[in-house]
Order: structure tokens, then C-alpha cells, then sequence
């Protein structure tokens, strides 16, 4: 027996040839001629399969990874190594260099192919609907009963935006499609429903208030056979802000906290501080606005009882002293508030600035 090709005999053949002379003849590997590779002009995904996936990775990277995908072994062949380098590029065409290296029959083969690859850039279906202006959800910003201040829209601005900013990396529908302002307060549509739900709870955390949501009926999608929804998010600051005067059950107190599971205030009876819940928002009612709080002077004291002025109509009153204002002098200025023609003396390290 010899082989075919070189004539070297009593060696094992392999159809017919040496295991030379056949590894010198063996492609090693299939590499594709030509290929395609997908992706979005607007945020660089690549389109796989039936899937556009976030690039992690540089675009040669990705072609790269496309090529060992698409290339196919020789069966027998073994630990084949590719280096694959782009050589040349002419508008959308980048020409590839794929050199090859391994083992046929144990013999070290080397293989050089060069393929091209049309780069087809195209829109992702999310970037496609954000500059569509396509929408998921309206999250409507309001003041309950009142307008809303420029330092609450700037705060509920930014929370929004570092909201957005964090959700955008594992939601790329995360985003702010239009902010509109109309009469009472400010609509937000944001492209994720889920999105404008996280912000509404974010708001709502940091900034206490009450939300409601109102889904409406927009179509159908007959591909899914499910209908589409779009939701209004309503979110609503208190009729109060903090620094005003509330009644409770009975209790008058001033607001010293407000966040999203809890109204914190001072009763300014038993100088207690009562928490209460958004459960109990309904039966709260506005006493008095923190600008209405007036200074007056101590004109008398004694053991049980305190003398001040009225502030505006400067008449003496008698008010019981009670232990946390003990170190108040004659002469000193207090901060009070009048609440159903009563006086009540404020706790200097309680006010707002």
C-alpha cells in the first residue's frame, strides 16, 4: 500500500493518502464567502436571530464572534485557532482576514480565507417607537387642591431624570418621550410603563403624596391577540407642604416631615410627635400656612402662666406655660401661630428657615 500523492509506502492511508499528504489537502475549516451583520444606527444593538441584543462589545468584536459562529470544522480537525483581522473597507463592505490554525491527523495545518461582511446598519423596534414618539404610560404630576411650587417641579425633575438614567440599562424603553405642562401641574410620557411606575414609587418615596392609576383601552395587537393598554399615573402632592399646620382627629400640629409612608407632626397641644398614614390623608384638613406665623414679645411670666402680645392686635393673652418652654424669658421674641382664634407658641428648633 503507498500513497496516492507521494508515493511513500506501508503507511497508514487516508482515502488513499499519507496523513501528510491528506492534512496538506484538508480545508481545516468552512468560512463563510460572505456574511451580514445587523445593527441599530441609534444605539449600536445587533440584530441575532429574532432578537436585537445590547452590544457589549466593539464591533469588530461582534463581526468576529459572527464568523466563528458561522465557520464549520473539518471533522478532522482539531484545536483549530482563527485570528481575524479587517484588511479593507469600501462603504458598507469590510473585508475580513481569517487566518486558521490546527491539527489534521496530528499534523499542524495553517489556512487563510478572506470573507466579506456588509455591515447593514437599520432602526431597532425601540428606537424606532422613541423617535415615533411612542408612549406606554402619561405620569401626571399634580398638587392636590393647589398649584404646584418651581421647587417641587425641580425636585420632581430631577428625581425623574436620575431615575431614568438608572432604569435605562436594563430597559432601553426607559425614557422620556415629552414633559407638557398644562393647567395645575405637569404630564410626563414616558415609552415604559414599568419605568413611569418605578418613577411614580420614587416620587412618591421621597417626596410623599398619593398615586392612582387609570388604564385605557388603545387597540389590539392581533400578532399577540392581547389588547394594548396605555395608563395614566396620577401622582399627587398634598394639599399641604411641610412647615403648614394640620388637624387630626381633634389635634392640631405643625408638619415637620413628609416622605412616602409616613406624615410626621408636632402636636402643638401635647408638644407630641404624631406619624400618621396615607391612609388617614382623607381626614386631615389645613389649619393654618407656615407664612402666617407671627413673632410677639413675652410681657409676663410666672410659675404656671406665660403673658404675650398678640401680634396684630398687640392685647395681652394668658397662655398655660408648659415645661418645653420654660426657658422662655420676659422679653424674649417667640414665633406663634393663631389657629381658631387661639395662640399657639411654636418651638424655635422645630421651624423651617
Amino acid at each position: 500500500m503507498f500513497c496516492i500523492e507521494c508515493g511513500k509506502e506501508n503507511v497508514k492511508l487516508y482515502e488513499g493518502r499519507c496523513s501528510s499528504c491528506f492534512a496538506s489537502g484538508n480545508t481545516l475549516i468552512t468560512i463563510p464567502s460572505d456574511m451580514t451583520v445587523e445593527f441599530c444606527a441609534h444605539c449600536s444593538s445587533i440584530h441575532a436571530g429574532d432578537k436585537w441584543l445590547e452590544r457589549k462589545q466593539s464591533e469588530e468584536d461582534i463581526i468576529a464572534e459572527k464568523i466563528v459562529q458561522e465557520s464549520v470544522p473539518d471533522e478532522n480537525a482539531e484545536d483549530i485557532v482563527l485570528e481575524i483581522d479587517p484588511i479593507n473597507q469600501k462603504g458598507s463592505i469590510l473585508e475580513m482576514l481569517v487566518k486558521a490554525s490546527g491539527k489534521v491527523l496530528e499534523v499542524p495545518v495553517k489556512r487563510e480565507f478572506t470573507l466579506k461582511v456588509k455591515l447593514n446598519r437599520s432602526v431597532c423596534p425601540e428606537c424606532s417607537k422613541h423617535a415615533s414618539g411612542y408612549y406606554e404610560a402619561v405620569l401626571q404630576l399634580r398638587g392636590d387642591k393647589r398649584p404646584l411650587s418651581s421647587v417641587e417641579i425641580k425636585i420632581a425633575d430631577e428625581i425623574i431624570e436620575k431615575n431614568l438614567e438608572k432604569l435605562f440599562h436594563k430597559n432601553r424603553m426607559a425614557y422620556l418621550t415629552q414633559k407638557v405642562e398644562i393647567k395645575g401641574g405637569f404630564d410626563y410620557y414616558f415609552g415604559s410603563y414599568k419605568a413611569a411606575r418605578k418613577i411614580s414609587n420614587a416620587l412618591k418615596d421621597q417626596m410623599g403624596g398619593l398615586i392612582g392609576e387609570s388604564p385605557r383601552l388603545m387597540g389590539r395587537d392581533k400578532s399577540a391577540g392581547k389588547d394594548l393598554y396605555r395608563v395614566w399615573i396620577s401622582f399627587r402632592l398634598p394639599f399641604f407642604h411641610k412647615g403648614d399646620f394640620i388637624t387630626h382627629d381633634k389635634h392640631i400640629g405643625l408638619v415637620i416631615d413628609i416622605n412616602g409612608k409616613r406624615i410626621l407632626i408636632h402636636d402643638l397641644e401635647t408638644m407630641d410627635k404624631i406619624s400618621l398614614s396615607w391612609r388617614e390623608y382623607s381626614n386631615l384638613q389645613l389649619a393654618a400656612h407656615g407664612k402666617e406665623i407671627k413673632t410677639t414679645t413675652v410681657t409676663s411670666k410666672t410659675p404656671t402662666k406665660i403673658q404675650l402680645l398678640h401680634p396684630e392686635t398687640y392685647q395681652p393673652i394668658d397662655l398655660d406655660l408648659l415645661p418645653e418652654f420654660s426657658d422662655i424669658n420676659i422679653g424674649d421674641q417667640v414665633k406663634v401661630v393663631e389657629i381658631l382664634e387661639k395662640i399657639y407658641i411654636l418651638p424655635s428648633n422645630l421651624l423651617l428657615e
